[in-house]
């Protein structure tokens, strides 16, 4: 049966979270209730992501910690500040050339009215300055406030989602097909150490009982002789006594000169057992 995958249940969900997260930037605008659907929305797909793998825990428990971990990082998408920027006007060289023009127009306006020239020369001449006078004020220097709104984009978001849900599928899987292979390697090793002794071990015991039911000493040593290369093969050193390695035996008393008793075994470096030997009492 096909394995239920992150992505393909994310992937279900696709026309709602889009939806969602349009609705809460452009209606509500509210980033955290963005980040709490988004939250839900993973939680809801792991429900169902479990339930689809009831009989594997190991992948369950995986899937588990990703998800946790990916609804916490979600607090990043509220990690962004919005602040009111306000930027100021450059002095424009018309404002200036508007408000010269309109003292001009106002000056020749009330010179037309002191000379009784023309009185209609004159009124339109204010009404010149004073417009003028607006214009120039209108490209006067001055502040502007710029009103900045931020908000979550639905199609990254979206995009983003579905690459992490893919990268989980892919390590869920990498890592269930590791705790298999531990598992297996597991029982392979149990096995090997569970079965029984080897041909070579069965043969050199039925030798040796062989000797002892026989009750004949010569056989019995023949078969005895066996043990040292057996050992050897198996990696055993059989180390006979000495004054110089005297630490790896048991030493017992003996009015006669040192005999070994019993060899020490070695692997290596590696003391496995301690022999036996007497020396001379002195």
């Amino acid at each position: 049966m096909e394995t239920v995958t992150m992505e393909q249940l994310l992937q279900a969900e696709e026309e709602k979270i889009r939806g969602e997260i349009r609705a809460d930037t452009t209606v509500d605008q509210d980033r955290m209730q963005s980040v709490s659907r988004l939250k839900e929305t993973l939680a809801q797909a792991l429900l169902r992501y479990n339930a689809a793998n009831s009989g594997n825990q190991a992948r369950q428990a995986i899937a588990d910690s990703m998800t946790a971990a990916i609804q916490d990082a979600c607090g990043f998408l509220l990690a962004g500040t919005a602040e009111k920027e306000i930027s100021n006007r450059p002095l424009r060289a018309g404002a200036i050339i508007s408000l010269l023009c309109s003292v001009i127009c106002c000056l020749s306006s009330l010179l037309l009215f002191a000379q009784k020239v023309s009185f209609l020369l004159g009124c339109i001449l204010m009404v010149l300055a004073i417009f003028l006078a607006f214009l120039s004020g209108r490209l006067w220097y001055g502040e502007r406030e710029v009103h900045v709104r931020t908000g979550l984009d639905a199609d990254t978001v979206w995009k983003t989602l579905k690459k992490t849900s893919a990268t989980m599928d892919r390590k869920i899987d990498r890592l269930c097909e590791l705790e298999d292979a531990r598992i297996l390697e597991a029982q392979n090793s149990a096995g090997e150490s569970q079965q029984k002794i080897s041909t070579e071990e069965l043969n050199l015991l039925g030798d040796l009982l062989e000797g002892l039911y026989s009750d004949n000493g010569e056989f019995s040593l023949r078969q005895l002789r066996k043990i040292k290369p057996y050992l050897q093969h198996q990696g055993i050193e059989l180390e006979d006594y000495t004054a110089n390695n005297a630490e790896m035996f048991d030493i017992l008393p003996s009015k006669k000169e040192a005999v070994t008793l019993r060899p020490a075994l070695l692997e290596g470096e590696t003391l496995l057992l301690a022999g036996k030997a007497t020396e001379l009492e002195r």
